[in-house]
């Protein structure tokens, strides 16, 4: 958002005239969620929205999200609506198209005439905050600004203090919504997977024979070009994929889109072959996640895709904060935890595999 600053200062135009009065559930009608951060994140807020819609049976549910992660919470059970907005910095457009289709989004939003707005978020982003004000709903919840940020501490105006640093981040989701009265017992993540993904998947397993008994162990192989510190070294994963490849629930590799050739690589010449499954659809991929019996990956954003499937995982951790973002209410072994992972043997990776219970559920227990 580098060209947003004039508009933010704009803003402070008309910070007098927000006057939204005392919190009342009882007059909202229309929810806004605005999370304009990443795939891990958002999937992370999927219990909240659970969470809204028990609260709030019969509102009109809506979320705002960047186009990045607009599949990952596409098809929620507890929403009626979904913005979604290019970020420029992803570069899918120029910039100046990425902020006029921007805009026309907002201008969308601020003709439902939402009553309340959610930022869910740990701590203050002034982006975020901005989008959230930018709706034009009555009462905005987010956390509260601190320090420097303190001037645009008025693009909230139901501000939350911010949740203990070493929480989860699916529990400070619900640390923000508690300043409204809200929680609930049930937080298990959700993902919505569309079933034309779960017969192209399964139609993929039959083709190698994988489609009988629990499932195959899938291997995540990723590279990270912006933080190597969450990179495994590609003999590492062909000695692992050479191993897994010999058990009898057999072995699929996944992989980017982007990382085919690639893989493709690391994999030549082993014996038996691995079958290898990639797809730019998100969904598919979840799909074929959901059909595994444990899944191997460095940390990133499919560990959560993992946990959104509710299936055993074995992953290799770098030197992120695990206690907020350790995958969510599955069966998980971490390895590492104190560094770059390239000093995880595969023979670490493999006893972990053995530590983790059969399967989580027949095939997942997301999107059901």
């Amino acid at each position: 958002m580098a060209l947003l600053p004039a508009i933010y200062n704009l803003a402070l135009l008309g910070r007098l005239r927000d006057a939204p009065g005392p919190f009342d559930p009882a007059v909202v009608r229309r929810i806004l969620v605005v999370r304009n951060d990443n795939i891990g994140d958002v999937l992370c807020s999927t219990p909240a929205l659970d969470a809204l819609r028990a609260a709030f049976p019969r509102a009109h549910i809506a979320a705002l999200v960047c186009t990045l992660a607009q599949e990952v919470i596409e098809g929620h059970r507890a929403l009626d609506e979904l913005f979604v907005y290019p970020k420029a910095k992803h570069r899918q457009y120029g910039v100046l198209e990425s902020h006029g289709r921007l805009l026309a989004v907002l201008g969308r939003i601020r003709r439902r005439r939402f009553d309340l707005a959610v930022a869910l978020r740990n701590s203050f982003s002034t982006s975020q905050a901005w989008l959230t004000y930018a709706s034009g709903a009555r009462w905005r919840l987010g956390p509260r600004a601190q320090s420097a940020k303190q001037r645009w501490g008025f693009f909230y105006n139901l501000p939350a203090d911010w949740p203990p640093p070493d929480q989860h981040e699916v529990l400070r989701c619900f640390h923000l919504l508690r300043h409204i009265g809200l929680d609930s017992p049930d937080k298990r993540l959700y993902l919505k997977i569309p079933d034309a993904s779960r017969a192209k998947v399964a139609e993929f397993l039959a083709s190698c024979g994988l489609d009988r008994g629990q499932g195959p162990v899938v291997l995540n192989i990723t590279r990270w070009a912006y933080r190597p510190e969450c990179s495994w070294p590609e003999h590492k994963y062909r000695a692992l994929a050479q191993a897994l490849a010999q058990r009898p629930d057999g072995l699929v590799v996944t992989h980017a889109p982007g990382d085919r050739a690639w893989v493709e690589g690391i994999l030549a010449g082993l014996r038996p072959a691995v079958p290898t499954f990639w797809s730019p659809s998100l969904k598919d991929f979840a799909a074929c996640l959901a059909r595994a019996r444990a899944v191997i990956s460095a940390e990133g954003g499919p560990m959560h895709l993992v946990a959104a499937v509710n299936k055993p995982l074995v992953v290799m951790w770098s030197s992120t904060p695990l206690s907020v973002w350790k995958p969510w209410g599955i069966p998980c072994q971490v390895l590492g935890a104190t560094g770059p992972i390239e000093g995880i043997s595969v023979e670490e990776v493999l006893a972990a595999l053995e530590r983790l219970p059969a399967s989580a559920g027949p095939s997942g227990t997301a999107g059901q």
